[in-house]
């Protein structure tokens, strides 16, 4: 049964397309090349034609990233949130972790492209610090990018898609918690799982899924020690 297509969505890999054509032709590199571009104009020209309300030339709004990205899948939306919490950009944890956890309750809805509310839209980052964290992040997007390769079509279409929003979620959730240096393991590994998404590379997709794993048991380790520490502190109050 066919769906009607939201306007300005993104088209998916089942729309009936053959795989790795919801990333608009374009390779990883291709796309931060054009968003980091698309970026700097709407600091220069003023950022509010590129987003859907008046924005500062020295923020960047999450409607300005979309629109930057143009007619894409949740892949590329999901890289470019993931990327300021993998170096990391301090303070935009919750700001991007929200909003993936959204995108992947969408990918688990099968839903065509990703939507995200005008309120959470308006939220608006430093974009300077923002641009900068995902140029820094680009040589090493050109590196993986040599390794990716449509493979393991079965981890990377629109079945598998349903499922990945889901780890998406939890992933997301896990990153949007305030833990101190329990950011990381998460972004990277829905950054591995959009990369997957994005070339239709199973590989990426299950290294993704791998290190979500670990990234749960790192976390999981991190708040058990946590827990231990505040026991023994409060025992110690108490005694």
């Amino acid at each position: 049964m066919s769906k009607d297509r939201p306007p300005g969505s993104s088209p998916r890999s089942s729309d009936a397309r053959p795989p790795g054509e919801d990333r608009a032709c374009a390779r990883v590199s291709d796309l931060l090349d054009d968003f980091l571009a698309r970026g700097d104009e709407a600091a220069s020209v003023g950022a509010s034609q590129f987003s859907s309300g008046p924005t500062s030339p020295d923020r960047i709004s999450l409607g300005e990233v979309m629109a930057a990205l143009g007619d894409r899948a949740f892949g590329a939306l999901l890289l470019v949130l993931s990327i300021p919490n993998i170096l990391p950009v301090p303070g935009l944890s919750t700001a991007t972790g929200v909003p993936m956890i959204l995108i992947g309750a969408q990918m688990a809805a099968g839903r065509y492209g990703p939507w995200l509310p005008r309120r959470m839209l308006a939220v608006t980052f430093d974009r300077k610090a923002f641009l900068g964290v995902i140029r820094r992040a680009k040589p090493w997007a050109d590196r993986l990018e040599r390794h990716l390769r449509p493979r393991m079509p079965v981890l990377a279409g629109p079945t598998a898609e349903r499922f990945l929003g889901l780890a998406v979620m939890v992933l997301a959730g896990i990153l949007s918690l305030p833990i101190v240096f329990g950011n990381q393991p998460p972004a990277f590994s829905i950054a591995l799982i959009a990369l997957g998404l994005m070339e239709s590379d199973g590989a990426f997709v299950s290294a993704g899924l791998v290190a979500g794993l670990l990234s749960i048991a790192i976390i999981a380790a991190i708040l058990l020690g946590l827990g231990q520490a505040a026991v023994a502190v409060a025992q110690q109050l108490i005694g």
